[in-house]
């Protein structure tokens, strides 16, 4: 009776050809996933792809920005030491113009005004070199003060700080 059991269990594993779930069940997964995996795998690339050219962007428009900044600031500081110079340069030469013209009523009237009545024996010519003298030397320094006010302010900077700003706009402006 062994026999026959023996061949009716030799029988139920060979008629039963699906009797190993595990390899066939692993055969579905495998077959079934193959697919699927093939569909996800562009979409996740792609996704991956944008993500890393979006961060890309993200960190050169941070280094830009840093960069403008750092830049920036060192035009800032640079005109204002610029700015600095200049206005104490104005000061010097308003003092001195402020003492040069009391300077010059004082030694100019005198000393004009005897050789120019000494050489034309006129007081109205003598007067007038007197302050045509004066014109002169005036005009000299409120000139040379006008040149020093252009040097004043921050003009540089507005328009390095323009520029960075168009660039940026342009930059948020461009369409991929």
């Amino acid at each position: 009776m062994a026999a026959p059991g023996n061949q009716n269990d030799d029988s139920n594993q060979s008629a039963d050809p699906n009797h190993d779930p595990e390899p066939n069940a692993s055969s579905q997964e495998s077959q079934g996933a193959s697919p699927q995996a093939a569909v996800d795998t562009p979409q996740a690339e792609s996704l991956l792809d944008e993500f890393n050219t979006l961060r890309d962007r993200a960190e050169a428009t941070m280094t830009l920005a840093s960069a403008w900044a750092e830049n920036l600031t060192s035009l800032v500081q640079l005109e204002f030491q610029r700015t600095l110079q200049a206005g104490k340069r104005i000061v010097i030469m308003l003092l001195f113009l402020f003492f040069l013209a009391i300077a010059l009523i004082v030694s100019l009237c005198a000393g004009l005004g005897l050789l120019g009545y000494y050489y034309f024996q006129s007081i109205y010519i003598g007067f007038g070199i007197f302050m045509l003298s004066q014109i002169i030397i005036l005009t000299v320094l409120l000139l040379s003060i006008n040149r020093l006010k252009n040097l004043l302010g921050f003009d540089e900077s507005r328009k390095q700080a323009q520029e960075a700003l168009d660039n940026v706009t342009a930059l948020f402006k461009q369409t991929d």
